[in-house]
C-alpha cells in the first residue's frame, strides 16, 4: 500500500530522473541513426520517418496516473517510438 504523499515525491523523484536521461537517450538515437547511413542533422523537425511508430500520451494535471504516463512515455522512447506528451 502506498500513501499519496509518497506516490506524489516518487513523482517528483522520476521527473528529476527522466529529465537528466533525456539528453543521453538522444545522443544514442542519433547514433543509432547515424549507424543506418542517416545523418540527423538532415532530418526535418518534423520527419517522423526514423521512428517505429507515434504515440500521444496525456493525462488529467495532478492526477496519480502521471506516474505511469512518464514510465510508459520514457519505455516507448527508448524503444525508437515517438511521443507527444500533452500533459
Amino acid at each position: 500500500k502506498m500513501f499519496l504523499p509518497q506516490v506524489i515525491k516518487s513523482a517528483r523523484v522520476m521527473k528529476r530522473a527522466v529529465a537528466y536521461l533525456l539528453p543521453f537517450m538522444e545522443k544514442e538515437k542519433e547514433e543509432n541513426l547515424r549507424k543506418q547511413g542517416i545523418d540527423p542533422a538532415t532530418l526535418a523537425e518534423d520527419d517522423d520517418s526514423a521512428y517505429a511508430g507515434k504515440v500521444l500520451m496525456a493525462t488529467v494535471k495532478g492526477d496519480v496516473h502521471d506516474i505511469g504516463k512518464n514510465i510508459v512515455s520514457v519505455v516507448l522512447g527508448c524503444n525508437n517510438y515517438k511521443v507527444y506528451d500533452i500533459g
